[in-house]
């Protein structure tokens, strides 16, 4: 007989959203002044009264529903809140339950310029001891990130900012890679020096700005002077702030993807001090550029991506191929003769050359699949060892699209220079692929990838050897590094000793192979592309298109593998290409089942009914029993015929013990 026993504290689970303001008020109503945003979570409690300006309700939303992953409920959503008029504003009180970790996020819609560094959120005591989220308002690249701010002191805030001397000064994060990045707010038109309108007005591009310290033009050197004044692309956004107060780490995602972690400095390791103040959002300037908030959520635990607030509705993205190297036939070191594409009967991969081979060496026995709510058992990967061996999948036009690659790999031995492992390629100056980061030193043994577009020379082309990938050079963290081989062999890059080429260091073995998971995802429409690894976004980047006539996709097969010669060890697994863009936390991931079989993998609160729905992973068929103890000494059987009808089975709690400290449950196979 099984036993896992799982307890529930009661406070900590109902506690983790402090607050929700989502504008839809009692009596709300299109263009009315609102007096009082309240917290809909606790009523009463946190609730944000006027504090300045004129905001108004607005039936601009983000989306007509709304889903929350955390309590897996969908609600509609019929208001945002408009905070277009100077310093309209809403402030909670100053609360304890504040001073924790916390996860902060909402939508957000930027109409009109914002003011220099505008502030849209703010918890701050003084200018030393603080954070916000801002607009980045500085004259080059910059312009128009959504970023933010903390200050911390040295001792005890004096409401100075001094740099060099209090702990955290302007510590900012923001999305990285200057013009490529993520922008929440782009207005291009260049102007000439008297402000008359030259070249391309309005298209929403950021390549479209220019900008040149050095220019006689006023206009050319600070961005925020070109345009209009009025976003070109006046489209919502999700922001999300992460805070871990035991390690200082904080983390900024927009629109659902990682746009950087750094960690507060603590010089006299004393902690981080939570700021003695409320919770104030809206427009926190005097400025009247048009701004739209909603969905506003403050909870005292770090979520992930995946956690957040989103739009509500069944993902559609089709799948176009996914290769799964699990045919009946599948053995492990056998020859894989036909690579089935398990979305289709269509696109089946077959060798292109070499040995292609199977491996019971897998990045985990079970893979989530979150697009479709699935669990697949994982019994082999792709052994591409052998020189040159690779799959192939003929061209097809319905590869030509928008669409997200993503795979499994584990790299064992060494590549030869920039060796490519998937590929699309026509010609030269006509390709994207995946490659390895051969470069002596400095970025070497980094995954990456890379695209050409015609014509054919460097300087014409419009893109060549246009690569994204970690950032960073010689400091790009080492848990990023696909390769690492040191004489020590001890997997620190700080250990490479030869001078002038890394990769004659160490015995061609990799001193850390493990599997890993990158994804790059491209947007045929914008030339928008984003490489990401271990399921966070490294880089973001927007190919030229010099000529006006968009993206060309290779007339060319899909192949995938060792695409060069080569003994060394390489595997790949889950390889899936879908035609459309799809999130992080829609990526597929490993699911590591427990040793015991059976665990309670899951238990969800309902904070308005208090029930509790326990989840267990189960074998179909069998029979479960399910019991609650409020000391784990008595147990109370709450059902004992539970038969389960697929991996997972659940059963609600309608009568849970309120008043009890803590709550436990345990399931045991009949």
């Amino acid at each position: 007989m099984s036993v896992f026993c799982f307890p529930v504290q009661w406070l900590s689970v109902v506690q983790d959203t402090l607050g929700l303001w989502r504008f839809d008020d009692v009596g709300a109503v299109e263009g009315q002044t609102a007096i009082n945003a309240v917290n809909q979570e606790s009523p009463g409690v946190l609730d944000a009264p006027v504090a300045n300006g004129n905001p108004v309700y607005s039936t601009d939303v983000p989306a007509a529903e709304i889903f929350d992953p955390m309590s897996e409920t969908t609600y509609p959503n019929v208001f945002s809140m408009d905070v277009t008029a100077a310093n309209s504003q809403f402030l909670t009180e100053n609360a304890s339950s504040l001073d924790s970790s916390f996860t902060l996020e909402f939508f957000v819609k930027y109409i009109g310029e914002p003011g220099s560094y505008e502030n849209i959120f703010r918890r701050r005591e003084t200018s030393d001891l603080g954070w916000q989220v801002d607009f980045d308002h500085a004259a080059n690249a910059d312009f128009g990130k959504i970023r933010s701010r903390w200050d911390t002191p040295a001792g005890p805030p004096d409401n100075l900012a001094e740099a060099g001397i209090d702990e955290n000064v302007n510590f900012v994060l923001r999305p990285q890679t200057n013009s490529d990045s993520l922008k929440v707010y782009i207005d291009t038109g260049a102007k000439d020096a008297a402000g008359v309108d030259v070249g391309p007005q309005n298209t929403g591009k950021v390549v479209d700005y220019v900008f040149d310290a050095a220019s006689a033009n006023p206009n050319e050197t600070d961005v925020s002077l070109q345009g209009d004044g009025i976003n070109d692309v006046p489209e919502w956004h999700h922001v999300a702030l992460t805070f871990d107060e035991t390690t200082g780490e904080i983390s900024l995602y927009f629109d659902y993807r990682l746009a950087q972690t750094r960690t507060l400095s603590d010089s006299e390791a004393d902690g981080y001090t939570h700021p003695a103040a409320g919770l104030a959002f809206g427009k926190l300037s005097g400025n009247e550029g048009g701004l739209l908030l909603d969905e506003l959520r403050y909870s005292n635990v770090i979520l992930s991506a995946g956690e957040f607030l989103r739009e509500a509705g069944e993902v559609t993205t089709e799948v176009i191929g996914h290769w799964r190297f699990d045919e009946d036939e599948a053995a492990d070191g056998g020859d894989i003769i036909t690579a089935l594409n398990s979305a289709s009967d269509l696109n089946n991969a077959t060798p292109g050359n070499g040995t292609p081979a199977y491996s019971s060496d897998i990045p985990a026995p079970i893979i989530y699949d979150p697009l479709t709510d699935t669990n697949l058992t994982n019994r082999f990967s792709f052994d591409a060892s052998t020189a040159n061996s690779r799959l192939r999948v003929e061209n097809d036009p319905a590869l030509n699209t928008s669409f997200t690659l993503e795979f499994f790999m584990k790299m064992i031995g060494e590549p030869g220079g920039y060796q490519s492992f998937v590929r699309r390629q026509q010609g030269a100056d006509l390709r994207w692929q995946i490659d390895f980061d051969h470069g002596n030193m400095g970025a070497f043994g980094r995954l990456r990838t890379r695209f050409d577009t015609p014509a054919a020379e460097e300087g014409v082309n419009e893109n060549s050897n246009f690569v994204l990938g970690p950032i960073g050079g010689a400091n790009i963290p080492d848990p990023l590094r696909l390769w690492i081989d040191t004489d020590p062999g001890d997997g620190m890059s700080a250990s490479y000793d030869d001078p002038t080429d890394w990769s004659l260091d160490g015995d061609a073995l990799n001193d850390s192979p493990t599997w890993h998971h990158a994804a790059i995802t491209f947007d045929e429409e914008t030339g928008e592309i984003s490489f990401y690894y271990d399921y966070d976004l490294m880089q973001t980047r927007t190919l030229s298109d010099s000529e006006g006539d968009g993206y060309t996709h290779p007339d060319a097969f899909l192949e995938f593998g060792k695409l060069s010669g080569g003994d060394y060890g390489m595997l790949i697994d889950e390889l899936r290409f879908s035609g459309d863009i799809i999130l992080p936390f829609q990526f597929l991931q490993t699911e590591v089942p427990p040793a015991s079989g059976l665990a309670i993998s899951d238990i969800v609160i309902d904070s308005a009914t208090g029930n509790s729905t326990i989840t267990w992973t189960s074998t179909a068929g069998e029979q479960y029993t399910v019991q609650r103890s409020t000391d784990l000494i008595n147990w109370t059987d709450l059902s004992d015929d539970e038969i389960a009808d697929g991996p997972a089975t659940s059963y609600t709690d309608s009568f849970p013990p309120q008043d009890a400290p803590q709550v436990l449950y345990r399931v045991m196979e009949n």
